[in-house]
């Protein structure tokens, strides 16, 4: 299958999670493209791939516009074959069982919103990249990881906090559901294999 990873990143943790579900995918037999939504032609034909993973970050409780614009933009291919959304998000690493399903749901309501129903949704924790930070977000990001993490969490370096055992779980799972699911396809729609 040709598949295509659409992201959008803020400070790379995203694109290094769509890498390796990419990688993944490729192990996997499927043939893959990996690419940063600002970095896809606008009038990129979605509808040449035979199924589509997009992902995001989640930033003060919100994904970066451009995904929501792709999303937006593309909803009518992604309804017709085999699609998963993942959303990175510090919070489903937090010590506090409301903050992670607070992650879950802040990724179900932004698909509701956009009406898009992915065959599959992750939620998969980031990192920390203090050495990115300005100073203001520094602090900011520092309480914030202190309280859902830990007080051991400091400044000085940046922390890794993905399960990569995860993703590519996840990335396995897209792989045999999107074969399952083009298999099933009446009509037209015949996934290059």
């Amino acid at each position: 299958m040709d598949v295509l990873i659409a992201f959008a990143t803020t400070d790379g943790m995203t694109c290094d999670i769509a890498e390796r579900i990419g990688a993944r995918l490729q192990e996997g037999g499927h043939h893959v493209r990996v690419a940063e939504i600002a970095e896809l032609p606008r009038k990129l034909d979605v509808a040449q791939y035979d199924a589509v993973l997009v992902g995001g970050s989640v930033h003060t409780h919100g994904y970066q516009r451009r995904l929501h614009r792709f999303v937006a933009r593309h909803l009518g291919v992604l309804q017709t074959r085999p699609s998963a959304f993942f959303s990175v998000c510090l919070s489903i690493a937090s010590k506090s069982a409301a903050e992670r399903a607070e992650a879950e749901t802040t990724a179900q309501q932004w698909l509701q919103r956009l009406g898009w129903t992915p065959d599959a949704v992750e939620v998969i924790a980031g990192a920390l990249r203090f050495s990115h930070y300005g100073l203001v977000r520094r602090i900011v990001m520092l309480s914030m990881a202190r309280r859902m993490i830990g007080e051991h969490v400091e400044s000085t370096r940046d922390y890794r906090l993905t399960d990569w055992q995860q993703v590519d779980e996840f990335a396995r799972t897209f792989g045999g559901l999107a074969l399952a699911r083009a298999a099933r396809a009446p009509g037209p729609y015949a996934p290059a294999v």
